[in-house]
């Protein structure tokens, strides 16, 4: 009996019975190895890639936003290939990832549900920088005037625009719904004057040229210029946009093509220059007025 259990022991001992496990240790453990290796392996191709593709596919999009969507993919692909390998790894380690993977997408779900909101900012402001749909610096007008001023900052989750009062507003990436961009290389002013319907429109005319000639020889760097150094479109009358305009007068629109980060000093100017101008040829501005019938059948005009 004793000699039978010393035999029993002894058979611990020798190569034929751990031979099949330290093969099998061997191989799992060669082919972690090599998953690790592949891991590593990846990462770098990963980062390759992804910067080749940001330096010739997108040259169109700003600095900003190519670091921030080759942070975000470079962030995205190192969690999906972290997740890979361990599961395999797991899996070689003679674990069953089936339940992990049951659980891990029972899991995903309940916070899915539960943050439907933050998935859907994120995706959206993945979309607003991948889209270029306006970046920090750009003068916006969100939501159809809803929130009007400055991008300060342009995250995955939220936007952070500063008015022109300097209030900082804070506004859910998915809850932005339409943005008009103010600063796209090229923007075209558009100034409304109004003079009494009796003045000949040859007057406005003339005066308005007189203004563009001025402004283009001055201040010619408020407008967007051509290959050869030329305005593209100076100041000019684009023609008489409303005659009733409440009984004020007729309604003159000038229109001229400006640099973006000049928008609103080229339309100050041109509206300065305008009231200047027609001042100097003794045309007024329309405003409010009656005017007055008498009995001998003489008019006047009274102001309000």
């Amino acid at each position: 009996m004793f000699e039978v259990s010393m035999q029993s022991i002894k058979e611990y001992f020798t190569w034929e019975t751990w031979e099949p496990q330290l093969i099998e240790l061997s191989q799992r453990s060669l082919m972690i190895l090599l998953i690790i290796g592949l891991t590593w392996l990846a990462l770098k191709m990963r980062k390759i890639i992804i910067t080749r593709v940001f330096d010739i596919n997108i040259s169109r999009m700003q600095e900003k936003q190519k670091d921030t969507l080759e942070s975000l993919l470079l962030s995205l692909t190192k969690y999906i290939i972290f997740i890979i390998s361990i599961l395999m790894i797991l899996s070689n380690a003679g674990l069953d990832v089936a339940p992990i993977i049951a659980g891990a997408g029972v899991l995903g779900l309940a916070v899915g549900f539960g943050a439907q909101t933050l998935v859907k900012d994120l995706i959206t402001g993945f979309f607003i920088i991948f889209e270029d749909q306006f970046s920090v610096g750009d003068y916006v007008s969100i939501n159809n005037g809803e929130i009007n001023g400055t991008i300060v900052d342009v995250g995955l989750r939220a936007t952070k625009i500063r008015t022109w009062g300097q209030h900082s507003v804070v506004i859910q990436n998915s809850e932005i719904r339409t943005s008009q961009n103010y600063n796209r290389e090229r923007m075209r002013a558009i100034i409304n004057v109004t003079v009494p319907y009796e003045i000949d429109p040859s007057e406005i005319e003339q005066a308005i040229n007189e203004v563009s000639n001025e402004l283009t020889m001055n201040q010619k760097h408020l407008f967007l210029l051509d290959d050869k150094g030329e305005v593209m479109e100076a100041p000019q009358l684009y023609g008489i946009t409303d005659v009733e305009n409440n009984a004020l007068g007729a309604k003159y629109t000038v229109i001229s093509m400006v640099k973006d980060v000049h928008y609103w000093t080229a339309a100050k100017e041109i509206r300065k220059g305008l009231l200047k101008q027609l001042n100097k040829n003794g045309i007024q501005i329309s405003y409010p007025r009656r005017i007055e019938r008498h009995e001998n059948g003489s008019e006047g005009f009274s102001d309000l």
